[in-house]
């Protein structure tokens, strides 16, 4: 479905991507793990469009996603669930949902499953979106995304700044979005539960792919275990 290509970028003269490669197959679960500061916003921003690439490729169900302006991505299928929600604070929940179906076709039904697997959000569906807890707001912020519709959900840490219970929610929320037919690319900071949902997992450190491997084989990698899991 996503297939990356030795796609490097550059701010400036300050090249933070180097070569990398990455594909994400129709209805699987993949994760992009690193430290902070690797690249892994960076590179969904690219994604998007929000940041233009210096060299190398992207292609979506085999159309040049590059070619494509930001704004219509999502008409193809490819939305970004930002980190830090990005909400608008001042309007209500329901309205932070319905600006985002750029389609009337599935748009009821698509709002009726965001209600009923998220009932929390069908409760405060006329309080504003600024006065909600983080974690109800983050679940907000995944609602508006699949609001439209998407082919492709990717989801910059959506578990930055919750308590333990919530992360475990959006983790379930992720599996859920899958069972829906949603593919989903995230980038997390809790690798164990990452792999241990997604299918396939990639490593970005200083801006280069130094691992791919399925979850399973990821979580037993001797590297991963000792620098990322903390296990001798």
């Amino acid at each position: 479905m996503l297939k990356i290509e030795k796609l490097s970028v550059s701010y400036g003269d300050t090249q933070v991507i180097w070569d990398v490669d990455i594909e994400v197959k129709e209805g699987e679960v993949v994760t992009l793990l690193g430290p902070n500061g690797a690249g892994k916003t960076t590179l969904m921003k690219t994604i998007c469009g929000l940041v233009p690439a210096k060299s190398g490729g992207i292609t979506f169900l085999g159309e040049d996603l590059l070619k494509i302006n930001p704004w219509d991505r999502p008409k193809k299928g490819v939305v970004l669930i930002p980190e830090g929600r990005k909400l608008f604070g001042k309007m209500t929940v329901e309205e932070n949902l319905t600006i985002a179906a750029w389609k009337e076709e599935g748009k009821k039904e698509t709002l009726e499953w965001i209600y009923d697997t998220l009932p929390r959000l069908a409760e405060r569906r006329k309080q504003l979106a600024g006065t909600m807890s983080g974690g109800e707001q983050q679940m907000c912020a995944i609602a508006r995304g699949i609001m439209a519709q998407p082919k492709l959900l990717m989801l910059d840490e959506p578990s930055l700044g919750l308590a333990p219970l919530i992360v475990e929610q959006v983790f379930d929320l992720i599996q859920k979005l899958q069972e829906r037919g949603i593919t989903v690319f995230f980038v997390e900071q809790f690798v164990e539960q990452s792999l241990k949902i997604a299918s396939r997992g990639y490593l970005l450190e200083g801006g280069r792919i130094v691992l791919h491997e399925d979850s399973k084989s990821m979580l037993n990698n001797d590297y991963v275990r000792q620098v990322y899991l903390g296990i001798a």
